[in-house]
């Protein structure tokens, strides 16, 4: 009978352990996933915004029609997140740590004197790696997304912008374990940003850039099987600040972006609502950009996370702009 028991016991808690295992990497998951959705957001819109801006500071638009009314830019960037000691994924008992490469690409046309239309492409391929702290137990998680957006501006004054992009993302993710084998879990995304851009040049030299948007994500599971909703969406307040100093042709800058994002709302069976973590976002780049001639740009630059509880985040970017 004993020992009946001391087996039911063992299968009891590893049923626990397993269930454990499966919340922290569902929300290891589900963490990973948009971070690389924000991600590429975040680059493509601020590759629009760093475009029309440099134009503005170089007194180009709208008050004359420049020759060079063509635009293509490419992106690189490499981003290590790692789960925060405070996060919900450590609180359920795992800690996980990803890779994202990240290649983001444009080219756009300007319309007579204040008309910016354009067409972005990129890929993004992550590599995670979650654990369960105490158990000798890791899933390894791969995705690759790819994503298309076409992207539009308006410039109304000297000093001012607006800008909106549409972006579709397919993701091909899969992920596996001593559990369940491999399991894929491929997804789609639909994104907007909408968007009012400044930019100013203090005293010669100094030169500010300011933006203010609203994002939108729609997210579709592709191999969902269970039932309830297959889709997820959050909207996000989206603040950006910049100073940097012109010693031509070298300008060193640093920025601020602070996001909130509004996540749809799940709940128990009871009706409880599902925490579903920090949602505050503050990000400090430090970097530089330097003009070669009259037509390209070169940059690099370091981005880190400072606020949110639930990842940390650093990663390095170089940029590369051409006006033909």
């Amino acid at each position: 009978m004993r020992s009946l028991l001391s087996r039911l016991a063992v299968v009891a808690a590893m049923a626990i352990t397993v269930c454990q295992f499966g919340t922290a990497f569902a929300q290891s998951s589900d963490e990973v996933e948009k971070k690389i959705r924000e991600e590429v957001s975040r680059r493509v819109s601020d590759a629009v915004s760093n475009r029309i801006g440099e134009q503005l500071v170089t007194g180009d638009a709208p008050a004359t029609e420049s020759p060079l009314a063509n635009s293509a830019w490419i992106t690189t960037s490499y981003s290590s997140i790692t789960s925060d000691d405070s996060s919900l994924v450590e609180e359920f008992g795992g800690k996980f740590q990803t890779d994202l490469v990240n290649v983001t690409f444009g080219l756009d046309h300007r319309f007579g004197e204040s008309v910016f239309v354009g067409l972005s492409g990129a890929y993004a391929a992550a590599d995670t790696t979650f654990e369960f702290t105490g158990f000798d137990m890791e899933t390894d998680l791969e995705s690759d997304s790819f994503t298309v957006s076409p992207y539009g501006a308006y410039v109304f004054h000297p000093n001012f912008f607006a800008s909106g992009l549409f972006s579709y993302t397919y993701s091909d993710s899969s992920s596996e374990d001593d559990f369940t084998g491999e399991t894929d879990s491929d997804s789609q995304t639909f994104s907007t940003e909408l968007a009012m851009n400044s930019v100013a040049t203090i005293a010669e030299d100094f030169l500010l850039k300011g933006k203010a948007g609203w994002r939108f994500n729609y997210t579709e599971l592709l191999d969902f099987e269970g039932t309830g909703d297959d889709d997820v969406h959050s909207h996000a307040l989206v603040i950006n600040g910049e100073v940097g100093y012109d010693f031509d042709p070298i300008v060193p800058y640093l920025g601020v972006q602070y996001e909130h994002v509004w996540p749809e709302k799940f709940f128990e069976d009871d009706g409880d609502e599902i925490d579903q973590g920090d949602t505050d976002y503050v990000f400090l780049t430090l970097g530089v950009r330097g003009r070669v001639g009259e037509a390209m740009q070169l940059g690099a630059s370091v981005r880190t996370e400072l606020l949110n509880d639930e990842t940390n985040q650093i990663g390095g970017a170089a940029e590369f702009r051409i006006r033909f």
